[in-house]
């Protein structure tokens, strides 16, 4: 099925303008020796306007312990130490990052690419609320497989390592599940990553929950201590791992199983009940896990946070 619905091709050129503006096109030489050194706090990739948040190395208390609210049986508790500081993309790959970045070629007054029309099977897929709408460059990329994912942060690496802008021996990928967690969690070992004493109306100050789609990433919500937005709600985050269970004792800068036939999800997504909302909560705790196959889209709630962080093997 075709789509049959027009887009007018300037607001997606605006917004690309508005990007090589907001990055300038070019990074300073000072900024991009910091970025390799690894000290830089925040990094905006040049002409793709991706912003990065450093994440420092540290320990933590992965996992949720026995008598937290609406724990499963998959959150036990271990030690896990990541070695080596790492840059998380400070929101959800947008739409507009995807289109700029793996869609250029996309014709939106026919809804077409040069070899043929767009299906909602194709790797990305864009719109607000029922099928067929128009491209939202400021809402996270929704219903995306994990190897979509993975594509997007592969390109994304090629670019930016032939314009010498890798620190050596990283990469672009999706982050491990441990370090999700870390990033999400920013120091907190709570359900959530920040203080929602005051019930849904206070977590909806930092959550996109209990919403009938997905809204602009941040969109006036707070960030988590480290600035990193949406960790709670919008859509679920593909991980790097396959789903399995956790080891046991001390890990250091654990990459999951060797194999599995799901790979994690992790934050939970928009969809929630009426407060206090029973689908609310249980899947956008910092602990919370979930698993999807790779190849399914999902409606609307799969996306994806990219980092740039040491490379590791791809567990296939």
């Amino acid at each position: 099925m075709t789509r049959q619905r027009k887009f007018a091709m300037p607001l997606a050129l605006r917004w690309l303008l508005a990007v090589a503006t907001m990055t300038g096109g070019n990074a300073l030489a000072s900024d991009v020796a910091e970025l390799k050194a690894l000290t830089a706090k925040k990094w905006t990739v040049p002409d793709l306007g991706l912003e990065l948040v450093r994440v420092p190395a540290g320990s933590f208390v992965m996992g949720s312990p026995v008598g937290e609210a609406a724990r499963r049986d998959d959150e036990s508790q271990h030690e896990v130490t990541i070695t080596r500081p790492f840059y998380m993309g400070k929101y959800e790959v947008t739409q507009g990052e995807c289109y700029h970045l793996m869609m250029s070629d996309f014709n939106h007054e026919s809804w077409t690419y040069p070899s043929g029309p767009l299906h909602l099977g194709g790797a990305y897929c864009y719109r607000k609320g029922d099928f067929g709408s128009e491209l939202n460059l400021r809402h996270p990329m929704e219903s995306v497989t994990w190897d979509a994912a993975m594509a997007f942060c592969r390109k994304l690496t090629e670019t930016e390592r032939a314009a010498g802008r890798l620190p050596d021996g990283y990469v672009f990928r999706l982050p491990t599940e441990a370090e999700w967690e870390y990033a999400c969690r920013a120091g907190t070992t709570g359900r959530l990553n920040i203080d929602a004493e005051g019930g849904y109306d206070a977590l909806r100050k930092f959550a996109c929950v209990g919403e009938g789609q997905t809204s602009p990433v941040g969109d006036g919500r707070q960030p988590n201590a480290w600035g990193l937005y949406d960790m709670h709600g919008n859509v679920y985050e593909w991980c790097l791992d396959w789903y399995g269970p956790y080891p046991t004792g001390k890990t250091t800068d654990p990459t999951g199983p060797a194999e599995g036939s799901k790979r994690v999800a992790r934050g939970g997504c928009f969809i929630g009940g009426d407060p206090p909302g029973v689908l609310v909560y249980p899947f956008i705790r910092s602990a919370s896990r979930y698993s999807f196959s790779p190849g399914v889209r999902g409606y609307a709630i799969l996306g994806f946070r990219a980092v740039l962080a040491p490379e590791v093997e791809t567990k296939k």
